[in-house]
C-alpha cells in the first residue's frame, strides 16, 4: 500500500504553522519533495530535510518522514529548518570557527560535532511548542535506521532532549542501555539534566560551544573513529579554503571565551585549551582527519596562505594600476572577404581609409596578444636554490625560516616583474620549477620539502648558467653548502657558473662568517659573487627582504 500523500494544502498549512513558531517571514520557497541524491540507494540514508541556500529552497523527504511514523511532525521538521536559517544561521565562516576550535579541544576528531550543536540550539525553541512531534522524529529515526547499539555520545544527546522536554528516561534514548552506560559513565543522567539547565542559560554562542565540547568529549571513546548520523542534520555545508583560513587566523576572537571557560572549570584536562597554538599546528589539526587527497591539498593551500601573510609582513604589496591597458593589439589591415569573421572588421579604419566605399570594401585586422615586457628595466630572471634537507623542518609542519626567505625573495622579484625559477634540493635529483610569473605558483612550489642529506646540484647550476647567463642566482642553505663545495671539483664549477651569471649570492645560516670566508675564498675573489651570513634563523625573513631590495631595486 502506497503511503498517503502529503497534499499541497497540508504542506502549505504546516509551512505557515512552522513560520509562526519563529514569528518571522523568511526569503525561502515553500517546501518541495526531496529528490534522492542516489536513486538506487536505500532512502533511509538520504536526509530527512534540508535547505538549499543557493536556490533558497526547503526540501523534505516525505516518504522517509512517513516511514519513520512521524507524518504528523511535518510542522516541527519545517520549523527546525527555518530556525537554522532565521535564528541560528550556521554560516560557513561561523562553522569554520567551530571546526577549528573543536579540533583544538578534541584532537583528531573525525566527524565534526557542529551539527549536534546547531540542532541543540534550534530544537530548544521548536520544542517549546512541538516537543512531541520532534520526539516522534527521533524515535522514528532510530527505528528506521536499525543500526544496533546506540553510541554513548548519541545516547547522551538523546538524554538531553528527554530532560529538556520533560520526558521519562527511555522515551528517546534506548531504555536497555541506561543502566550499562550509567555504570560506565557514572552520573550521566544527572549530567544530561545539568547540561539542559546550563547550556541554554549561557549568554553567547561561543561559551555554549565550549561547554558543549567540554561535556561531550567524555562520551567520545575514539575521536579519530567517530561517525554519527542525525535525522535533521543534513543541511550544513563544509567550509571552504577561505572560511577555514579566516577562522585559523582569527582564533584570537575565542581567547576571552576560553579564559571564562577555564574559570568555570569546564576545560580541565583539555590540553588544547591550555595556550594558543601556532597556525601551522592548527592547520594540521583541522586537515589531518579529512579523507583521501583532499586533506593534503587543503592543508597545502592553508599553509601557503599562512606563509603569504608572513611574506607580506616583510615586503610591501605594490599597488595595482587603476585600469588595465588594452591586452590586444590589431595586426596589419587586410581586405575582408565573404566568409571571414564579421567581428574582425575594423570599421573605424575602413571608414577613414575607404570613404564612401566602406560598406562594400571593409578592412579586417586580427587581434594578437599585447604581451607585457618580461621584467622591469634592469631586473633579471631570478633562480632560487632552496636547501630542504633534514636539517630544515618541513614547512607544512613547522615554521621554516629558509622557506620564508625563499618566498620573500620570489615575491619581491615577481612584484618587480621578474621571472623566477625555483630549485628545491636535498639529496638525489633536485625538483625544478618552470619559469614562474605569479606569486601563488611560486609560493606553492617553494613549500616543497625533500628531507634527508644535502647535496647541492652543481651540475644543474652549470647548465642553467649557460641557458640564462644574465640570471641572478641565490643559494639558501647552511653549513652543508660549505661541505658540498669543498668536495670533488665543485668549487671549480661554482666559479665557472658565477662568471656566467649576473650575480650569485650564497645566503647562508651560520654562527659567523669565519669558516665560510675560508672555504669560499676562491669564489669570493670573483666580483659577481656575494656571501650573506644570517646568524639567527629568526632574522631570515627581514634579511631576505633587505637582500631583495639591494638586488632588485634600480
Amino acid at each position: 500500500m502506497s503511503p498517503p500523500r502529503f497534499t499541497p494544502e497540508h504542506v502549505a498549512t504546516c509551512w505557515s504553522d512552522a513560520l509562526d513558531v519563529w514569528d518571522v517571514r523568511v526569503h525561502l520557497s515553500p517546501p518541495e519533495p526531496h529528490v534522492p541524491f542516489h536513486p538506487d540507494a536505500d532512502h533511509q540514508n538520504e536526509p530527512l530535510a534540508y535547505i538549499d541556500l543557493a536556490k533558497r529552497q526547503v526540501y523534505v523527504h516525505f516518504d522517509l518522514l512517513h516511514e519513520m511514523g512521524a507524518r504528523n511532525s511535518l510542522t516541527a521538521v519545517l520549523a527546525h529548518e527555518i530556525g537554522h536559517h532565521a535564528r541560528f544561521p550556521h554560516t560557513l565562516g561561523w562553522d569554520a570557527e567551530l571546526r577549528v576550535l573543536e579540533q583544538r579541544l578534541i584532537p583528531g576528531l573525525k566527524q565534526s560535532l557542529t551539527n549536534l550543536f546547531y540542532d541543540l540550539q534550534v530544537n530548544e525553541v521548536v520544542g517549546r511548542t512541538r516537543a512531541v512531534e520532534l520526539a516522534d522524529v527521533y524515535r522514528g529515526f532510530q527505528r528506521v535506521r536499525g543500526t544496533g547499539d546506540t553510541s554513548p555520545m548519541f545516547f547522551f544527546y538523546l538524554a538531553i532532549y528527554e530532560e529538556l522536554w520533560g520526558l521519562a528516561p527511555g522515551a528517546l534514548a534506548p531504555a536497555a542501555m541506561e543502566a550499562p552506560l550509567e555504570k560506565r559513565f557514572p552520573g550521566m543522567r544527572a549530567e544530561a539534566r545539568m547540561f539542559a539547565q546550563t547550556f541554554y542559560a549561557l549568554p553567547d554562542a561561543r561559551l555554549q560551544f565550549l561547554y558543549f565540547c567540554a561535556t561531550f568529549i567524555r562520551y567520545i571513546d575514539k575521536p579519530d573513529e567517530l561517525t554519527y548520523c542525525l535525522p535533521l542534520g543534513g543541511d550544513v555545508s563544509t567550509p571552504d579554503l577561505d572560511d577555514l583560513d579566516a577562522a585559523i587566523h582569527g582564533a584570537g576572537r575565542w581567547e576571552d571565551a576560553l579564559e571564562e571557560a577555564k574559570e568555570r572549570g569546564w576545560l580541565q584536562g583539555t590540553s588544547g585549551a591550555s595556550s594558543p597554538e601556532d597556525a601551522l599546528t592548527t592547520i594540521r589539526r583541522v586537515t589531518n582527519h579529512l579523507p583521501g587527497s583532499g586533506g593534503g591539498e587543503l592543508q597545502r593551500a592553508l599553509v601557503g596562505r599562512h606563509y603569504k601573510r608572513l611574506v607580506d609582513q616583510h615586503i610591501l604589496k605594490l599597488p595595482t594600476a587603476p585600469s588595465k591597458p588594452e591586452p590586444y593589439l590589431r595586426t596589419t589591415p587586410e581586405a575582408w572577404e565573404y566568409g571571414d569573421d564579421p567581428s574582425s572588421i575594423d570599421w573605424t579604419l575602413t571608414v577613414l581609409s575607404q570613404g564612401h566605399l566602406a560598406a562594400v570594401s571593409p578592412l579586417r585586422r586580427e587581434l594578437e596578444a599585447d604581451l607585457p615586457p618580461p621584467s622591469e628595466l634592469g631586473v633579471p630572471s631570478v633562480e632560487i636554490y632552496l636547501d630542504t634537507s633534514g636539517s630544515m623542518p618541513n614547512p607544512a609542519m613547522q615554521f621554516n625560516a629558509m622557506t620564508l626567505a625563499a618566498q620573500v625573495l620570489s615575491a619581491s622579484a615577481i612584484r618587480k616583474k621578474a621571472t623566477v625559477k625555483g630549485v628545491i634540493y636535498s639529496h638525489g635529483t633536485p625538483v625544478v620549477s618552470p619559469w614562474m610569473y605569479d606569486e601563488e605558483t611560486a609560493r606553492d612550489f617553494l613549500l616543497g620539502y625533500i628531507g634527508g642529506g644535502t647535496q647541492y646540484p652543481f651540475g644543474l647550476l652549470a647548465s642553467l648558467s649557460k641557458e640564462r647567463p644574465d640570471g641572478l642566482r641565490i643559494i639558501i642553505s647552511d653549513s652543508d653548502f660549505l661541505a658540498n663545495v669543498s668536495s670533488d671539483d665543485n668549487m671549480k664549477r661554482l666559479v665557472e657558473a658565477v662568471r656566467r651569471s649576473r650575480l650569485v649570492v650564497a645566503f647562508l645560516a651560520l654562527p659567523d662568517d669565519t669558516a665560510a670566508r675560508k672555504v669560499l675564498a676562491p669564489v669570493l675573489a670573483e666580483r659577481r659573487f656575494r656571501l650573506v651570513v644570517v646568524t639567527w634563523l629568526t632574522d631570515f625573513g627581514p634579511a631576505a627582504a633587505s637582500l631583495a631590495q639591494a638586488l632588485l631595486e634600480n
